[in-house]
């Protein structure tokens, strides 16, 4: 997914740092299920959360020494800051929706890492398939400003 396609599918895009992950299992006991809270700093789409927190809750996790892994979901770390592209608290394109933030001491701003698209495909009208290059990072100010032209449009 593109950056438009990502705006589009979000009902709530945010930066935020994520305060805490996790894993428990469902009630059957089948799967494994991860919640992560992230404390927004930023709302760039959708009213913002009245506590100041979110929580969104995704398939995959550790608990004990069960692993569920699932390929191309987002994995978020307590004490990383990232940019979330949400629809009914589930992350956007997977992987695609989450990008992390990091400071860049060099050019002294935040920096908006590429998705992650290990694996992804881009799939045109007439069933042609190429793999996905990476994208590269970028000022999370240039990133935003992006982000609200799509949403003026």
């Amino acid at each position: 997914m593109d950056l438009a396609e990502l705006t589009t599918g979000a009902d709530q895009i945010v930066v935020g740092d994520v305060l805490s992950s996790e894993c428990a299992w469902d009630a059957e006991h089948r799967s494994i299920y991860s919640t992560v809270e992230i404390g927004v700093q930023e709302s760039w789409k959708g009213s913002p959360p009245g506590n100041g927190r979110i929580k969104i809750r995704q398939l995959g996790g550790t608990v004990g020494q069960i692993e569920m892994t699932v390929p191309g979901m987002p994995r978020f770390t307590p004490g990383e800051r990232a940019l979330v592209f949400l629809r009914r608290m589930h992350v956007v394109g997977m992987s695609q929706g989450k990008r992390s933030i990091r400071w860049d001491s060099a050019s002294k701003c935040w920096m908006a890492d590429a998705s992650d698209r290990t694996g992804a495909f881009k799939v045109a009208l007439r069933g042609d398939s190429r793999s996905q290059e990476p994208s590269q990072g970028e000022s999370l100010d240039h990133l935003r400003e992006r982000v609200r032209a799509l949403l003026r449009d």
